[in-house]
């Protein structure tokens, strides 16, 4: 009986491995484990709606100084870039600082400080001080991403994410300084030839110290009466931030 069994059982495992080996399937017929969609224009989705390469770059605008206590936090912007790639360019910016006095300064300039000697309020001028007036400049700027992005379905906004480093010259009327740029920011693209450009930037530079200034301790006879004396120099880190309208040529 059990020899009869194990007969059975050879016989079956030798039909069915002579049967595995005989079974051939087409290779289309084959089931695929993962399947694609097929678009009429897929490289559509791959190009970019706005091409900058080799193309010039134009604009200005406006920005605040957001850590200024002494003068105006506004100023003004121009600029140029030409790019050589569509990640790498070259920026030439323009900066004019409004000429003015915060309303802190100008609190301090009224007499709002500390009394002298002679027991009258000492004003504080920081106006007669020297401070950036203009400046100009040069910065490699690197575009480290592209992108879309679509608010509604009814249409599409490109942006792009930039770098920016760079080195300049600062007029501070009768002081004259060299300054370091660097900084980062984002275009949003309405049309291919029209942008709002979005930058956040660090101005570091050496100039004089409004603090340190000597004043003088006896009642102002003048509007000259308060001249900007020797005093101390520091390192100032501007932080600035800018909205300028670019057009693209």
């Amino acid at each position: 009986m059990i020899r009869s069994i194990l007969f059975l059982f050879v016989l079956a495992l030798s039909s069915w491995s002579a049967f595995a080996e005989e079974i051939e399937v087409p290779e289309e017929e084959l089931a695929r484990e993962t399947t694609l969609p097929v678009f009429d224009k897929r490289r559509i989705v791959l190009n970019r709606s706005v091409v900058t390469k080799e193309k010039f770059e134009f604009g200005a605008g406006a920005g605040l100084q957001m850590n200024e206590p002494y003068y105006s936090s506004l100023m003004f912007n121009a600029q140029g870039t030409y790019n050589f790639t569509e990640t790498s360019a070259l920026n030439v910016m323009g900066l004019s600082w409004n000429n003015g006095l915060s309303s802190y300064g100008s609190q301090l300039q009224a007499g709002s400080g500390t009394k002298g000697q002679t027991g009258y309020v000492q004003p504080f001028d920081a106006s007669k001080v020297p401070h950036p007036l203009w400046g100009i400049f040069g910065n490699y700027q690197f575009t480290a991403y592209y992108g879309k992005i679509s608010v509604s379905k009814l249409g599409v906004m490109n942006l792009n994410l930039f770098g920016l480093l760079g080195l300049g010259y600062i007029n501070m009327n009768s002081v004259n300084t060299f300054g370091l740029n660097v900084g980062a920011g984002q275009n949003f693209y309405f049309t291919k030839n029209f942008a709002l450009r979005f930058d956040l930037r660090y101005l570091i530079f050496q100039g004089p110290n409004a603090t340190s200034q000597k004043q003088n301790d006896t009642p102002p006879v003048g509007p000259n009466n308060y001249p900007a004396a020797t005093g101390s120099n520091q390192i100032f880190y501007n932080a600035q931030v800018g909205l300028t309208a670019i057009f693209i040529l």
